[in-house]
C-alpha cells in the first residue's frame, strides 16, 4: 500500500467522517495526491464517499475584456450621457455593435435618423452598471452559486446567455469516511506488493517475486496548465522556416527611414495620399534623416521629375517616417546589388531574399485592419523571370500551409505588372486579400529588364490567422487577448 494511502487511512481510524478539506489540511498532501489516494481507496471499498454538486465557473475571452473596463452598452451610454453624439453608422467594432443591440433590448436608447438617443431609462442609468461591477469581480468570488444572491444570479444567467461566462456543474467529494473493510484492514505496507520503481528494485530484480500496484488512470486530477507559444510567434516562426526551406536568405533593415527609402526609391509620388499624416506616422523627433546615397538620390529625382513630372523636393523626402511596408528593407538591397551588378563584380543569380518585421499605418482598427502589424516582404532577383515564376513561388509556399490562393491583377506604383494575392478561408469559405506582388520597375532598380528581372511581393502576417485557424476571427483578437484566451489554443 503506498504511503498516501497509509496516511489517510490513519487519518481517518481517528475520525468517524471529515471533509475533503479538513484531509487536506491534516495530511498536508497536494490535491492531486489526496485525490489519487481517496479514490485508489475507494475503489478498494476501503473508504464511503459522498458527494455535493459545485459550479465551475470560467470567464470567456470576450467576458475576460469586459471584466477589464465595462459592458459595452455601459461605454455607450457613458458617451452619450457626457452629451456626446453617435451615429449608428459610426459604431463598426463588433464590440460597438454589440453594446448598441443591448442598449435597445434594456430600453437604455433609441435610433431615429440614424442617431442614438436616450430614453429616460437611459438617462438614469449608472455607469458602471451594477453589472459591469459584477463581472469586474466575478474571477475573485467563489466558484459556487450558492453564495450568490438572487440579484447576482440573475446576472450570472445573463451573462451565461451571452456566452460572457460559462458555467459548469461538477460532482466533487464532500464527506469521507473509513469503511468497514478500511478499519479492519491491516494498516500497513504489504511487503508484497510494490507501488513505486526504483533503481535498486530493477537492479536486484526483486520485482519478479512481487505483484504490482494497479495504476488508475481514470481518477481525476486538477487541470494542468501546459506553457505554449503564441499563435502569431508560431506562425511568424513557420513563415520564416517555410521561406528557408524555398532557399530564400533572410535580411532586416530599420524602422525608422527617411521617406526616400519608404516611398521616393518605390516610385511612389510625393503627392501621394499614402504619404499624407491620414495614412502615415510622421516623426516630431527627429523629423528629418538625411539621405547618405547621393547618387542614388540624384537618380530617384530624375525618375521622379521625368516621369510624374512635378516638383520633387529633397525636403519632403527627407521626412522621418514609420515604414509603412517590408520593401523598404528590400530597396536597400536591391539598391546595392545593383551597384555591384553595374560595377561588373561577379554576383551569383538568382539571388532570393526574405524580410519579415513590423510594419505602421494610420488605420482604423477592423477584422482585418491594424494600426501596426507583421509583414514579409520578399524578392527573387535574376534574369528572364516573369509573373510565372512569382506566381510558382507563392503558390509553394502558401501550399504549404494548405492554403488556397489566386491572383487578380492590380496597380502599385513600384511594380509593372502588380497582382493582388487572394486566400479563401476554410474550403468553401470566401476569399480574403492577403498581399500585393508584382516585377519591380526599371524606375526602382535603375536598370533595364532585358538585362535584369526582379520579383516582389508583400504579405500580411495577421491575416493568415483568419485562415484555417482554430475560432480566429479578428487579426485584433492575437493582441487584446490574456492568458486565458491563450489556453484555449490548440497545442502543437
Amino acid at each position: 500500500m503506498h504511503k498516501y494511502e497509509l496516511l489517510v487511512l490513519n487519518i481517518l481510524k481517528k475520525h468517524s467522517s471529515i471533509t475533503f478539506s479538513e484531509l487536506e489540511k491534516k495530511s498536508g498532501l497536494g490535491k492531486d495526491e489526496l485525490l489519487w489516494s481517496i479514490e485508489n481507496l475507494s475503489n478498494l471499498s476501503l473508504l464511503d464517499l459522498t458527494y455535493k454538486k459545485n459550479n465551475s465557473i470560467t470567464l470567456s475571452q470576450e467576458g475576460m475584456s469586459y471584466s477589464k473596463s465595462m459592458l459595452p452598452e455601459d461605454e455607450i451610454i457613458n458617451t452619450l450621457q457626457s452629451g456626446k453624439e453617435i451615429k449608428a453608422s459610426q459604431l463598426l467594432l463588433d464590440k460597438e455593435r454589440i453594446g448598441m443591440q443591448w442598449c435597445i433590448k434594456k430600453g437604455l436608447i433609441i435610433i431615429k435618423n440614424g442617431i442614438l438617443s436616450l430614453t429616460k431609462k437611459g438617462e438614469e442609468y449608472s455607469v458602471p452598471s451594477a453589472e459591469s461591477i459584477f463581472l469586474s469581480t466575478l474571477h475573485k468570488k467563489s466558484n459556487s452559486t450558492e453564495s450568490f444572491s438572487s440579484k447576482e444570479l440573475s446576472y450570472i444567467s445573463e451573462f451565461s446567455s451571452r456566452k460572457l461566462i460559462e458555467v459548469k456543474d461538477k460532482n466533487i467529494i464532500d464527506i469521507i469516511k473509513i469503511s468497514k473493510k478500511g478499519a479492519e484492514a491491516i494498516i500497513e505496507e504489504s511487503e508484497n506488493s510494490i507501488d513505486q520503481i526504483d533503481r535498486e528494485l530493477i537492479v536486484s530484480k526483486s520485482w519478479e517475486s512481487k505483484k504490482f500496484k494497479k495504476y488508475d488512470v481514470s481518477i481525476p486530477v486538477q487541470q494542468q496548465i501546459l506553457s505554449m507559444r503564441h499563435p502569431l510567434r508560431l506562425l511568424l516562426n513557420d513563415v520564416k522556416n517555410t521561406f528557408s526551406r524555398l532557399g530564400f536568405t533572410e535580411i532586416s533593415g530599420p524602422i525608422i527611414e527617411p521617406s526616400f527609402w519608404v516611398f521616393d526609391s518605390l516610385f511612389v509620388p510625393q503627392d501621394h495620399p499614402a504619404r499624407e499624416a491620414q495614412d502615415t506616422f510622421h516623426l516630431s523627433n527627429p523629423s528629418k534623416l538625411p539621405i547618405n546615397d547621393k547618387e542614388h538620390l540624384k537618380s530617384i529625382m530624375k525618375s521622379h521629375t521625368d516621369s510624374w513630372k512635378i516638383k520633387w523636393s529633397q525636403e519632403e523626402a527627407e521626412s522621418a517616417v514609420l515604414r509603412t511596408q517590408m520593401t523598404s528593407v528590400s530597396v536597400h538591397y536591391i539598391r546595392e546589388f545593383m551597384k555591384k551588378y553595374l560595377s561588373g563584380e561577379e554576383v551569383a543569380l538568382p539571388q532570393k531574399l526574405f524580410t519579415v518585421g513590423r510594419v505602421f499605418r494610420n488605420e482604423n482598427l477592423d477584422y482585418k485592419h491594424l494600426t501596426d502589424f507583421y509583414q514579409c516582404d520578399g524578392i527573387i532577383i535574376g534574369k528572364n523571370l516573369t509573373m510565372a515564376n512569382l506566381f510558382d513561388t507563392l503558390t509553394n509556399f502558401y501550399k504549404s500551409f494548405g492554403v488556397k490562393i489566386r491572383f487578380k491583377p492590380a496597380y502599385f506604383p513600384f511594380v509593372e505588372p502588380g497582382a493582388e494575392i487572394f486566400a479563401q478561408i476554410g474550403e468553401n469559405g470566401n476569399w480574403l486579400e492577403i498581399g500585393g506582388s508584382g516585377i519591380i520597375r526599371r524606375e526602382v532598380t535603375g536598370i533595364s529588364r532585358r538585362k535584369i528581372n526582379v520579383l516582389a511581393w508583400g504579405l500580411g502576417i495577421e491575416r493568415m490567422l483568419l485562415i484555417n485557424n482554430d475560432g480566429i476571427k479578428s487579426v485584433v483578437e492575437p493582441y487584446n487577448s490574456g492568458l486565458s484566451w491563450l489556453r484555449t489554443r490548440k497545442l502543437r
